[in-house]
Formats: structure tokens, sequence, C-alpha cells
């Protein structure tokens, strides 16, 4: 039960209203670089323990977890040193652009007046957060998924789409669009992306393979299903993109993935790995490939 609140608390936090804001890649080239002193903690009052869960963000000599707040909905940005020993841990067990879960967190206010704080306003984060805050210390850390609860019928712009339970087929208004399948499906992500309705769906079991995806797009042309596709990785966050002067996407992204036989330094290694699928107007990439059946 615990698992899935903090799962549900991820997906309102970072697939809710500041999809756009989160989305963005982070990219350091063409970012212009400013070297800044450490953040000028005001004398105020150092929270308690927190358990925050946000998206990880670096810029050059700070890094960064972005919070949506479950009490008021602004977005919070919780300041590190990536060379301090409490940031090197953060950045070795969480990765760029995911969703993080950083436990027994204590964190006090940045001034926003202070030199040093206005600078990280400038070093090209991917978001404008409502407040700072530096974290004094924390405890372990991971990256966790950020899809939603799974479902077996959603409503669509378009109409009703149901995995039915016998075979795992996938029907709209009752017209099959997803012949059977050997393994149960579930919607674990529905997103309006442009004139699409699109659906990821989550098939796979196992140690193996825990985890594969489908894309579903539906729209007033009809349904489009794409190939299997994925790191076999269940650590998954899947993000609508809408940037200026170009259509809407749906960015995939997981963790790299090595099975249970494999050494554990390559599971490891795997891990720290970001792979990303990208669905645009009916074309599914990875890195500006098309991707074929798995």
């Amino acid at each position: 039960m615990q698992s899935m609140r903090r799962s549900l608390r991820l997906t309102r936090s970072l697939a809710a209203g500041s999809l756009v804001a989160l989305g963005v890649v982070g990219v350091l080239a063409g970012c212009q670089r400013k070297e800044a002193e450490a953040p000028e903690l005001p004398v105020q009052t150092v929270s308690g323990f927190l358990e925050i869960a946000g998206v990880l963000d670096r810029r050059g000599e700070q890094g960064a977890v972005f919070e949506v707040s479950p009490e008021t909905g602004d977005l919070v940005a919780f300041v590190f040193d990536p060379k301090s020993a409490l940031g090197e841990r953060l950045l070795s067990q969480c990765v760029q652009n995911m969703p993080c879960l950083v436990e027994g967190v204590r964190a006090r206010p940045l001034d926003s007046q202070a030199p040093a704080t206005k600078v990280l306003g400038e070093l090209g984060f991917s978001v404008s957060p409502s407040a700072w805050l530096g974290i004094i210390d924390a405890g372990p850390a991971r990256v966790e998924s950020a899809l939603e609860e799974p479902e077996m019928q959603v409503k669509t712009r378009f109409g009703v789409v149901a995995v039915q339970e016998g075979d795992s087929s996938v029907v709209l208004n009752g017209q099959t669009v997803l012949s059977p399948q050997e393994e149960s499906v579930r919607i674990v992500r529905h997103a309006p992306v442009g004139a699409e309705d699109v659906l990821l769906l989550q098939s796979g079991s196992g140690t193996a393979c825990p985890a594969l995806f489908q894309v579903l797009a539906v729209s007033a042309q009809g349904v489009q299903v794409s190939p299997k596709f994925g790191s076999c990785s269940d650590l998954v966050f899947a993000v609508v993109e809408e940037k200026p002067n170009q259509a809407p996407r749906l960015s995939i992204r997981m963790l790299g993935f090595a099975g249970p036989f494999e050494p554990e330094e390559e599971q490891r290694k795997a891990a720290q790995k970001l792979v990303e699928f990208v669905y645009q107007q009916g074309s599914l990439t990875r890195d500006g490939k098309p991707v074929t059946s798995q």
C-alpha cells in the first residue's frame, strides 16, 4: 500500500499540470554555464525529515530535485552540490531526467534575493521553481516509476478503450484494435497529445524482462498501434512535451536493464543509463531512428 501511495504521488506530481515544465530534456549543450558559490542559507528553521519525489536535474555546478508540492501544487527545487559527498551519492542512486524519491531530507529555504540564489535561476534549469531549498542532508534515494495505476479501461475523446479480461485483446468502442496477447496487458498512461489521445500499454512479467510497452494512439482518423518496445525495465516516466514551433510528443523514458543472470556490475551500469523513446504524430523513435518489432 505504501508503494501504491508513492506511485500515485509521483504520478500526480510529475504527470499532471507540470508535464510541460518537467518534460524538458536535460541537455547541457547550449546552456550558459555559470560558476555559483554555495547558496546563501538565511537564518530560518530547518525542516524536519521529508520524503521528496521529483525529477533530478543538473546544471553546471548545481543539482536539484524538482518536486510539485503535494500540499500547494507549487514547483519547489531542492538544491545540492554535485561535488559534495551528498551530491555524489544522489547522482549515483538516481538518474537525470527521471523521477527520484529521496527519504529523510532536511532542508531550509534559500533567500531568493541573495546573489548566489539568483545565479541558480540563471543556470539553465529546465524549469523555474516557486521556491529554492538547500538540502542539508538526506537518506537513501532511488529511481521510481511515475506511471499511472494500471487500468483495464479508459475513456478517450474518441470513445472507450478497454482491455479484454480473457485474452488481453484491446477494443475501441467494442471493435478490436489489438489482437489477443500471450501476456496480460494494462493501460499505464493516458494523455492527450495534440489531436490524438495516446495510451501506453504495458505487458511482460518475470525477472528476465519485467516490462515491454506499446503505444496506442486514437484520433478522429482512427487507431495506430506501435510495435512492442522497451529496455525491459519497469521504471518508466512518460511525459508530454510541448515546445514552440514543434508538434507535441510523448517522451517515454526508462532505465536500461540487464537481467538477473548478468554480472552485478553490468546490472548496476545498465540501471544508470537513460533510454528514451519518443512518440510524435504516428512515429515512434529511439535516438531518432524508427522502432521496429522487438
